[in-house]
C-alpha cells in the first residue's frame, strides 16, 4: 500500500520541470530534425571559411611585412589606396581580363560547336568523345609542361612545322607580343572539353516539338540555331560561363608552369602577382588587399551573369 502511494504521489516541482523542459528540447529536435544533423557540417564550414575572411580582412588593414615589419601596425585603408599606384598590379587586371574574356570566348565558340557535333549520331561516336575529354581530366602542370616543349624556340615542335612550311618562327613564350595568346591557345584546348560536356547536357536535355516544327516549317539549320537552339540553350550557356569564367580568372599553375610570369611579367596575372608579394617579397598586407580586390572582381562578374540568366527573355 505504502509503494503504491509513492507511486502515485505527484512529482516534485523541479523534477516536472525538468522532464517537461526535456519534453520540449524532444519535441523541438523531432520537429527540426534536418537542422539538428546539419548544423554540425554547417559550424566547420563556418569555422574554415569565416576564420581565414576575416584573417585576411584583418591583415589588409596592416602594414604587415614578413622580413622588415614582423610586428603589423593598423594601418586602415592605405593598402587598398596605394594598389593603385602599383603598375605589376594594374598590368595583371589587364592580363587576366584579357586572358579570361578570350579563353572563355573561344572555349564557348569551340565547345558550342563539338558539343552539337557529339549530339548528333555518327560512328565512333564514343570514341571520339572519349578521346576529345582527356585534356579535361589531364593534369595541368603536366600538360603545362607539354606545351612548355612544344612552345620552345629551339626545338619545339610548333616553329618546327613553321620553319618546314616556309612560314617564320615565333617566339612563342620569350616574346610579350604572343605570351598571353599563347597561353589563351592553351587555356582553350585544355578546358574546352569542359565547356563540351555542359553544353551537351543541355542539347540532349531541350525538347524536340520546337525542332520538329521548325522543320516542318522549312527553317534553314542557321534559323534553327540562332531561333530555337540557342534561346532554349541560354540557361546552360550562361552557367558554363560563370563556372568557366570563375577558373578562367584564377588560372595560376598553367601560367607558372609555363612561363612563371615572364617574359618582363607580360603574362603576371592577378593571382600571380599577389601570389609573388605575398610568399617571395613578403607584403602580408598588401597582399591581402589586394585578394579582397581580386575576389571583389570575381564576384561582380558572377552577379552580373546571375543577373543576365534571371533576365526574361523573349522570342
Amino acid at each position: 500500500m505504502m509503494v503504491t502511494e509513492k507511486l502515485a504521489a505527484p512529482l516534485l516541482p523541479g523534477i516536472a520541470s525538468t522532464v517537461s523542459r526535456t519534453d520540449r528540447v524532444r519535441r523541438w529536435v523531432d520537429l527540426n530534425l534536418a537542422l539538428v544533423f546539419n548544423l554540425p557540417t554547417v559550424a566547420c564550414l563556418a569555422a574554415l571559411i569565416v576564420f581565414p575572411v576575416g584573417l585576411v580582412l584583418w591583415t589588409s588593414l596592416t602594414d604587415w611585412q614578413l622580413v622588415t615589419n614582423q610586428q603589423a601596425a593598423f594601418v586602415g585603408l592605405s593598402n587598398y589606396v596605394e594598389v593603385w599606384t602599383d603598375e605589376r598590379w594594374l598590368h595583371g587586371i589587364l592580363n587576366t581580363f584579357y586572358f579570361a574574356s578570350c579563353s572563355v570566348l573561344g572555349q564557348l565558340i569551340l565547345g558550342l560547336a563539338t558539343a552539337m557535333l557529339f549530339n548528333r549520331q555518327f560512328a565512333g561516336k564514343a570514341f571520339y568523345r572519349s578521346i576529345w575529354m582527356m585534356p579535361m581530366i589531364s593534369m595541368s602542370v603536366a600538360i603545362s609542361l607539354v606545351w612548355a616543349i612544344l612552345f620552345n624556340n629551339t626545338y619545339g615542335l610548333l616553329n618546327h612545322v613553321f620553319t618546314s612550311v616556309g612560314l617564320p618562327a615565333i617566339e612563342w613564350t620569350t616574346s610579350p607580343a604572343w605570351v598571353m595568346p599563347s597561353l589563351i591557345i592553351v587555356g582553350i584546348w585544355q578546358h574546352t572539353p569542359f565547356m563540351t560536356l555542359l553544353l551537351l547536357a543541355g542539347l540532349q536535355s531541350l525538347p524536340s516539338d520546337p525542332f520538329e516544327a521548325a522543320h516542318i516549317d522549312g527553317a534553314s539549320k542557321w534559323q534553327i540555331l540562332v531561333n530555337i537552339t540557342l534561346p532554349l540553350l541560354k540557361g546552360h550557356i550562361i552557367v558554363a560561363l560563370i563556372l568557366r569564367s570563375i577558373f578562367a580568372m584564377k588560372e595560376f599553375d598553367t601560367i607558372m608552369a609555363i612561363t612563371e610570369g615572364g617574359p618582363s611579367y607580360a603574362s603576371e596575372t592577378m593571382n600571380m602577382n599577389i601570389y609573388f608579394n605575398a610568399f617571395e617579397y613578403g607584403y602580408m598586407g598588401a597582399s591581402s588587399a589586394k585578394g579582397v580586390l581580386f575576389f571583389t572582381f570575381i564576384l561582380l562578374i558572377q552577379l552580373a551573369l546571375i543577373k543576365l540568366r534571371r533576365r526574361q527573355w523573349s522570342y
